[in-house]
């Protein structure tokens, strides 16, 4: 009987058909085909694990990160010398949002091969997701020495030097960005965070601006550039126009507890008290955390007349404000 070698494990002939078959799905980008025809093959020929690698694969390639994490899981069990498998594995718990998990596989990963300049991203972003954006810098910045050309890379670099408070390198980053992408609307807008960051605050509009006209035709549009720049258009007391640049972010995320906030503020300087209740409250339910949301309700409902729900919100407030510190 013929055979062939799929991962060091040999197979018939007949067993590998439907391999090549589903390989030639997952080169056409067929993935949901892809996907049936791996776990067919992965449940009825378990000891050829390039189906199971390449089912993960199908399934990092449509958004189905737990169920590659199952199949990873297996794998790496399986084959522990895969490095392959390991910085897969990594990045399904990123996508995830477990950054400790996946720090602690890629350095499982690291020890069998030496990271990729993606992969040194992705190191990076798991470091901005703990909060520790020196270590999430250095990453970021020996991805950009080993891939220049990355303008990914370059964009999140400027983002870890923006919260670092390094705002000159932050600057020159994003201007390096939109100098390759003139219609980078993440970098256009992160542009006027740095600016209105620096004090530069037309600069900062100008900026915003740029970034809300990028993206008026985008096929994802964000609700940022409007809440941003509404938000510091409030602080100039431009309130009609703010008003109407934060109906317009609401309108793209409803679910937005910060557009929610600023649009109380905005309609609390209109004196338009019962919508800015009314927004005040949404924010505090979509994010129960936060305190100045709290704190700018219990003061609305005070002025009010609402001294029981005043009291109860601005109490709330203060054991958040407590608590955080």
């Amino acid at each position: 009987m013929l055979a062939v070698t799929l991962c060091g494990i040999t197979v018939s002939a007949q067993q590998a058909e439907p391999f090549d078959n589903a390989m030639a799905l997952f080169r056409k980008r067929h993935f949901a085909e892809a996907a049936k025809a791996f776990a067919s093959i992965a449940e009825n020929h378990p000891k050829t694990l390039d189906a199971q690698l390449y089912l993960a694969k199908t399934f990092i390639n449509t958004g189905r990160f737990a169920e590659a994490e199952a199949v990873l899981r297996r794998y790496t069990a399986a084959a522990p010398a895969s490095h392959d498998g390991f910085y897969l594995f990594a990045y399904t718990l990123f996508r995830q949002g477990r950054a400790k998990e996946s720090l602690r596989i890629y350095q499982s990963a690291a020890n069998l091969k030496a990271p990729t300049p993606d992969d040194l991203k992705i190191i990076g972003l798991n470091h901005a997701l703990l909060d520790d954006y020196d270590r999430s810098a250095d990453y970021l910045e020996r991805s950009h020495a080993a891939d220049p050309a990355s303008t990914e890379t370059l964009y999140f670099l400027g983002r870890a030097r923006y919260m670092q408070n390094r705002f000159a390198e932050a600057l020159r980053a994003f201007q390096e960005v939109l100098g390759r992408d003139p219609r980078h609307v993440k970098a256009q807008n992160n542009l006027g965070q740095v600016f209105e960051a620096r004090n530069d605050v037309n600069e900062a509009i100008a900026a915003y601006r740029r970034a809300v006209e990028l993206d008026l035709n985008s096929s994802k549009p964000s609700e940022l550039p409007l809440l941003n720049l509404g938000s510091l258009l409030i602080e100039k007391n431009e309130v009609e126009e703010a008003l109407a640049l934060l109906t317009r972010a609401a309108m793209v995320n409803p679910a937005s507890a910060k557009v929610r906030f600023q649009l109380g503020k905005t309609y609390l300087r209109l004196g338009r008290l019962a919508d800015a209740e009314r927004e005040f409250l949404q924010a505090t339910k979509l994010d129960p955390k936060d305190i100045g949301a709290h704190y700018q309700l219990g003061r609305l409902y005070h002025r009010l007349g609402k001294k029981g729900l005043a009291r109860q919100t601005l109490a709330t407030s203060e054991q958040l404000r407590s608590s955080r510190r």
